[in-house]
Order: C-alpha cells, then sequence, then structure tokens
C-alpha cells in the first residue's frame, strides 16, 4: 500500500479489477514491460493521477520490421522455393512460383497504431502508395510524409495488391474483416495479419482462400496454437507462422533497460520517453475484447 512505482510484465492482473488501485493510495508510476496495457489499467488509474509507461513503442518497431518481413515472403513465394528445394528439388521455378517485390506497389494498412506507423516509415524505401484505415482521423503531416491517403475499408481492399491488419482488438475491431471485403480483392492479392486473430472472421477468410486467387500469410488466428484440424493448414495460398510476428527475443533486455531509465526519469522529475495517455491506452488490444 506504500509504492509508489509498480513495474509490471506480461501476465499481471487488471489493476482495477484486482482493487489494488483503491488500496496503493500512494501509487505515482506503473511501469509496463510488455507493450499493450490495455489489460492492465483503464481510466481509472488515469483519473487517479497514476502515470503509466510501457515498452509499446520500442516493441512496435521490432512487431512493424516482422509485418514487413512477412510482406517479402509472401510476395517472393519464399515458403514454396524453400519447400521445393528440399523435397522435391526444383531450381528456377519461376513458372510455378513467379516472385513479386514491394516497389511501386498500392498497399492497404488497416489501423494506424504504433506498428503501422513504424511499418509506413520502413516502407518509404519500396516508394509505396500507402492508403490506410482507421476509425479516427490521421494527421495530414504523417500521411504526407509516408506518402499515404486515409481511406475507407471497401476502397483499400478493391485496389490494393497487399493488405496488412494492424488494429488494436477491441469491441469495434472483433470480426471487423470478413467475406464482404475479401470479395473486392484483386487477383493475387496478398492479406497479411499479425495484429490478432479475432479482428478477422476466420471461417470467411478459409473460404476466400478456397475461391478466389489470392494468398494470405497469417501470423495470429482466432484459436492458439492453431488447431490440427484447421483447413488452413491445408491450404498451400496460406502461409502460416505460430505467433513469430511480434517483437524479437532479443529485443527485450535492451527495451527492459529502456523502461528502467524512464523510471529513473520519472524520479528524478525528467521528462518521459515512453508515457501512455489515456487516450491510447483506451484504443489498445484487449483480451477480452
Amino acid at each position: 500500500k506504500n509504492c509508489t512505482i509498480l513495474v509490471t510484465g506480461w501476465g499481471t492482473p487488471h489493476l482495477g479489477q484486482t482493487g489494488l488501485l483503491t488500496k496503493a493510495s500512494a501509487l505515482k508510476l506503473v511501469a509496463h514491460t510488455g507493450g499493450s496495457v490495455g489489460d492492465l489499467v483503464d481510466h481509472t488509474a488515469f483519473e487517479n493521477g497514476i502515470t503509466v509507461i510501457s515498452g509499446n513503442e520500442l516493441y512496435a518497431e521490432s512487431t512493424a520490421e516482422g509485418a514487413l518481413a512477412y510482406m517479402l515472403t509472401a510476395l517472393r513465394h519464399i515458403p514454396d522455393d524453400v519447400a521445393n528445394m528440399k523435397i522435391s528439388g526444383y531450381w528456377k521455378t519461376e513458372g510455378k512460383n513467379p516472385t513479386a517485390g514491394l516497389f511501386e506497389r498500392q498497399i492497404g494498412i488497416v489501423g494506424v497504431g504504433a506498428v503501422a506507423r513504424n511499418l509506413m516509415r520502413f516502407l518509404k524505401p519500396f516508394r509505396v502508395q500507402l492508403k490506410v484505415y482507421d476509425t479516427y482521423t490521421i494527421d495530414s503531416e504523417f500521411l504526407q510524409e509516408v506518402n499515404a491517403v486515409q481511406t475507407d475499408l471497401e476502397d483499400i481492399f478493391r485496389t490494393c495488391s497487399v493488405i496488412s491488419i494492424h488494429a488494436s482488438l477491441t469491441p469495434h475491431t472483433k470480426g471487423l474483416i470478413g467475406k464482404k471485403y475479401f470479395k473486392l480483392m484483386q487477383e493475387n492479392a496478398i492479406f497479411v495479419n499479425s495484429a490478432r486473430g479475432a479482428i478477422v472472421v476466420e471461417e470467411e477468410l478459409i473460404e476466400a482462400l478456397q475461391t478466389q486467387n489470392i494468398r494470405a500469410i497469417l501470423d495470429v488466428y482466432t484459436v492458439e496454437p492453431l488447431p490440427a484440424e484447421s483447413p488452413l493448414r491445408t491450404l498451400d495460398n496460406a502461409y502460416l507462422v505460430p505467433h513469430h510476428g511480434g517483437p524479437t527475443i532479443d529485443r527485450r533486455s535492451g527495451i527492459g533497460r529502456a523502461i528502467c531509465e524512464d523510471v529513473l526519469r520519472f524520479a528524478q522529475g525528467q521528462p518521459l520517453r515512453y508515457e501512455i495517455k489515456a487516450e491510447q491506452a483506451a484504443r489498445m488490444t484487449t483480451h477480452n475484447s
């Protein structure tokens, strides 16, 4: 009850629901070594004057790297070429799996949080045209910086050859992407999901992969681990990754140090680098969505 600084990590119970916030009257700072604080705090913490920091921005950078890797992996048919070399010994199978690149493509981004913003900057050297969707208005300066326009989901799915999901999982986004949008996708378009499986209506994605000439690279699923009987496992046009798109393991120690440094800044009354404001926390993924 006399604690002024609380350091938390993955799996920490929601502080409001545990009653901790009513008991820890001296608490001034919550320093979360994970990313999203959606399952950790709500408006009550901020109304009580508690400052919240987390590794969200740093983890987002690494997660965006993973999304970029997934795009390139699917466009270049890397899983197919690796399997063909090992299993069948194919060599230079251009006709079988014609490769493609990211340069000068029209790319769709659904959800513009910290991961998406990093990804959009990473994509700049590829001279892409970005179309982005979010429920709130994105500042025009940033859109201009990354050569992006804000639009609706129908336009993204109809016009973009690569579509990448980065929305947080909230009651609003649960089941957001389904057959209505998959039917709009171009021939040979690629669907990337490294956000949360429940944002997509999985059975409708499966149907689209079974009936349309599209491909998907998926890192997240409605049920995890992905059940052995899932039809996704049978589809050649679905590349499946076991939820490895998040921050790489080697980033954890550095991010832990960065949070500790922010704790010191707080104790010394200095400006913080990784503060999470109430409005940002309200948009973050919650697992009970």
